[in-house]
């Protein structure tokens, strides 16, 4: 910081903060391992049964899917978590509701115009007989993420962690009932069980919300929602460019080598992208903290401690991924994803250029400057348009995870520097450092002595 020596009160601060703070770290990350276990078994799942092509097409349909969530969250999105605790949750959540009804039937329209005049652009972006589906996943998909952001808000992530739980053990579960019991191993099963994984989450989260609503007054909503619009924009141009950077490649993949290849790139991308539940679930709790705290010493202080622990998680979990023997990936996944490892090498430096990415990303927005992720995201976003129409072609999806990883890399550069710039932190304070794991090892004692 500017002071080496802190102010007493941040130390009292952090004292008083960092056994609840750890506490939400450890549940939301044991929960994001679990889920992630759980998702792992779906990737075999998927892969083994309904095979590379039939994977490429649902992978499509899931980047579709974020593609109309990124409309949805100018207004429903990570916004909510900075004014949920700033206002009452009703003025935001029957706004959400409507504003989240015009992106999908604005979207319903796209797709219907685009059939008639961009027949051979809708066939790449969007699989064919599955426009409903998307429509209709894509409103549940809304409603539920606004939730679960009112929820993360309202800094109840325990009860956030349990529905997010019981949304991928209800995907699970009837995946498993349709392929093994009903012997239908297709796309479609999959489209089922997420609906219902969807549908229950839906449920539960508004139950918990409305429980909890104090008033039922809407008055000044207008003027709340202007101030959520003008931070989620340009909170959400930085999301949009970097879900771009992570998602564009796919297209490129289906353009110039098929869905098969979407397939293999698809799983891949989804076995290193189940490592960022380390940095998500930091960055999760991170981001909760400093929205409901003015404290800039405190906030940076967190950034800082919580970033070491994110990035070494990150790499040992990499490492431990990078040395399983290619063998195992064919007997797990056949021989139609024989590449994988490949990709996944490809992919594991953007793996842990994410794991920073996500905790910077979420200290700026914590501190209504989304702004710098936008700048950020738009140089990432260059480099992965650049790269891609260059590797790509060439190089398949082995080019795509490339050109991914330097994206990554090169955003975080950048959030480094302007980190630096304003705290005036030195590069050897961002080393792991002795008292850092005593640190973490009085704060866990405490969490255990106070259970």
């Amino acid at each position: 910081m500017r002071d080496k020596s802190q102010p007493a009160t941040i130390t009292i601060i952090l004292t008083f903060a960092s056994i609840t703070m750890i506490r939400n770290i450890l549940e939301t990350t044991g929960t994001r391992i679990l889920n992630a276990l759980i998702n792992l078994v779906i990737l075999i799942l998927l892969t083994r049964e309904i095979g590379s092509e039939g994977f490429g097409i649902i992978t499509i349909i899931l980047i579709d899917i974020t593609i109309i969530q990124l409309l949805v969250d100018l207004i429903a999105g990570s916004a909510l978590i900075y004014f949920s605790s700033r206002t009452d949750i009703i003025k935001l959540l029957i706004p959400s509701y409507l504003w989240i009804f015009i992106i999908i039937s604005t979207t319903w329209g796209i797709f219907a115009a685009m059939t008639n005049y961009f027949p051979v652009l809708y066939s790449l972006i969007v699989p064919i007989k599955f426009e409903t589906d998307i429509i209709l996943l894509a409103l549940l998909n809304a409603t539920m993420l606004t939730h679960y952001n009112l929820l993360l808000g309202k800094k109840r992530i325990g009860v956030y962690n349990i529905i997010f739980t019981v949304q991928i053990l209800t995907l699970l579960i009837t995946l498993v009932y349709r392929i093994f019991i009903l012997n239908d191993p297709s796309v479609e099963s999959w489209i089922i069980s997420l609906y219902f994984a969807f549908g229950v989450s839906v449920i539960l989260s508004f139950i918990v919300i409305i429980q909890k609503l104090k008033a039922y007054n809407l008055k000044g909503s207008y003027s709340i929602i202007k101030q959520v619009f003008r931070f989620g924009l340009v909170t959400q141009l930085a999301n949009i460019l970097h879900i771009g950077n992570k998602r564009i490649s796919f297209y490129f993949v289906r353009w110039f080598t098929g869905l098969p290849a979407v397939g293999v790139y698809g799983a891949g991308t989804q076995l290193t992208e189940g490592l960022r539940l380390i940095g998500q679930s930091i960055s999760l709790v991170q981001f909760s903290e400093i929205s409901n705290t003015n404290n800039k010493d405190y906030a940076v202080k967190i950034t800082i401690k919580l970033m070491k622990f994110s990035v070494l998680l990150t790499i040992f979990a990499v490492i431990v991924l990078l040395i399983i023997p290619t063998d195992i990936y064919l007997l797990i996944f056949t021989a139609e994803f024989t590449d994988l490892k490949y990709v996944i090498i490809a992919l594991s430096p953007g793996v842990i250029a994410l794991s920073s990415n996500t905790i910077f990303s979420h200290y700026f927005a914590g501190l209504g400057r989304p702004v710098i992720s936008l700048w950020a995201n738009g140089i990432g976003f260059l480099i992965t348009i650049t790269l891609a129409i260059l590797l790509i072609p060439t190089f398949g999806y082995i080019g795509a995870a490339a050109t991914v990883s330097t994206s990554y890399i090169t955003s975080v550069i950048y959030q480094y520097f302007v980190f630096k710039k304003e705290t005036g932190i030195k590069l050897s304070q961002w080393l792991p450092e002795k008292n850092d794991l005593n640190d973490f090892k009085r704060i866990i004692k405490g969490l255990i002595k106070k259970e």
